[in-house]
């Protein structure tokens, strides 16, 4: 069946023998391979209108994911694999099963350990082909409240939107992928499965986390290859004192990312770093070059449109225009410069500031690896109740307050800084509210108070 305006293939960048999942240095599984275990799989899954994907392992994720295309299920993506989390997801959806590919602690839902299906008992099937206006997964995300907040998305706008990045990137069939960020996170399945699946490009099943992990997977993948991470990921990578193989291009999100971080990535790794724009809602929509570009540039199809509250924006992969939870100033060349979240703008003492801003002049302080601000909960207006929350061997608040000098106004000097060994980060490099409220309502050796 050719592609069409109605309906779109599996595999849009399907090139049978060439390798779609890196498992190993030794072993490859092609676009061939892939597309008949993932027929085989879709015929062993339980009889179950949703499936809660939990799988850590990149290839057997998508693999499920592909399975449950084939079956006509709608795949749940959860924001993290806690059973508390799986169960509240279940109970909106009735009939919901878990797949998984190791057991989950506490979990009372019915649960399907997956493998890959033997590929030498294979039947080749013809290209499984699915209508654009499907509904295929529901993302969710935590929000400020900590409930999952769901995000429905349609065949014909995932593969658009993994065309329109491959096309500012110039992605294609020759690249090799590393991915840090679990698949579950829009960022992780748009980057490191439908941009495979739409221009052929090769993905590493793994998820390494530690800095000698990604550089093993990074040297393990044939050339030209991408980084796609954050900037914690970065930050570990740039202190870690190791060797790296080339890497062509690091894409980096779900965290400002400072100049100062993305020159020292393209120095030690001689490579180039973009960073992307975007969110659960509309996939991403933009990309800079931090180290050269205060600016964003929109996607190529994305045109913004100025509403009485904010900026919405319309592509042909988004199926009506949608509002953005970002301040954003338009500029006169076609892009925009991020201001920050509109529910996290402060006001203190009559001047304005965005918790990503000062969170941005906070980690490109000499020192700080990691750090946040914290404004009291629902004050938008916190004299003198600022909190930081960092990661800043050797440093005090005094020479911490000294490197915000002059970056930022004295009005929003913290109150309150916490030193730590790493920021409660999940699985998608977020820093979900609630954890950063216990880490300041629990009195540490590392806090200092203003005299």
């Amino acid at each position: 069946m050719p592609e069409t305006s109605q309906s779109l293939p599996l595999l849009p960048g399907f090139l049978a023998e060439r390798p779609l999942f890196l498992i190993d240095s030794a072993r490859v599984v092609s676009h061939r391979d892939f597309l008949n275990q993932a027929d085989a799989l879709a015929r062993t899954l339980p009889t179950a209108p949703y499936l809660i994907n939990l799988c850590n392992d990149r290839y057997l994720f998508a693999l499920t994911f592909a399975a449950g295309l084939i079956r006509g299920a709608v795949s749940l993506f959860p924001p993290n694999r806690l059973a508390a989390t799986a169960h509240e997801i279940a109970s909106e959806y009735p009939g919901a099963v878990c797949i998984a590919d190791t057991p989950v602690s506490g979990l009372a839902l019915p649960l399907d350990i997956v493998e890959a299906p033997d590929s030498l008992a294979r039947v080749e099937r013809a290209m499984p082909f699915i209508a654009a206006d499907r509904e295929v997964f529901i993302g969710f995300t935590s929000g400020s409240t900590g409930q999952p907040r769901s995000h429905p998305k349609r065949w014909g706008d995932l593969v658009g939107c993994a065309r329109a990045a491959a096309r500012r990137f110039g992605f294609g069939p020759e690249y090799s992928i590393v991915a840090t960020v679990v698949p579950q996170h829009m960022y992780g399945i748009e980057l490191s499965i439908m941009v495979p699946f739409a221009t052929g490009a090769a993905v590493a099943a793994a998820r390494p986390f530690f800095p000698a992990d990604i550089r093993d997977a990074l040297a393990s993948a044939p050339a030209p290859r991408i980084l796609v991470t954050t900037p914690v990921h970065l930050a570990s990578c740039v202190e870690a004192g190791l060797t790296w193989p080339a890497v062509d291009i690091v894409i980096s999100a779900t965290a400002p990312l400072s100049q100062t971080l993305a020159e020292r990535v393209e120095s030690l790794l001689s490579t180039q770093v973009l960073e992307i724009y975007g969110s659960t809602e509309t996939g991403s929509i933009a990309s800079r070059r931090t180290c050269r570009d205060p600016a964003w540039t929109w996607y190529d199809s994305v045109r913004p449109l100025r509403e009485a509250d904010g900026i919405s924006v319309k592509a042909d992969f988004l199926p009506a225009p949608t509002m953005l939870a970002d301040l954003l100033e338009l500029d006169g060349n076609g892009g925009f410069h991020l201001l920050g979240r509109a529910a996290e703008m402060l006001k203190v003492g009559g001047k304005r500031a965005s918790l990503a801003d000062l969170n941005g002049k906070l980690t490109a302080i000499e020192g700080v690896r990691d750090g946040v601000f914290v404004a009291p909960d629902g004050d938008r207006d916190p004299v003198g109740r600022l909190a930081v929350i960092a990661v800043a061997p050797g440093l005090t608040r005094q020479t911490l307050i000294a490197g915000l000098a002059g970056r930022i106004d004295p009005v929003f000097y913290p109150r309150r800084v916490v030193f730590v060994d790493r920021l409660p980060r999940n699985e998608a490099g977020k820093l979900p509210r609630e954890s950063l409220l216990r880490l300041l309502e629990t009195p540490t050796r590392g806090e200092q108070d203003a005299d």
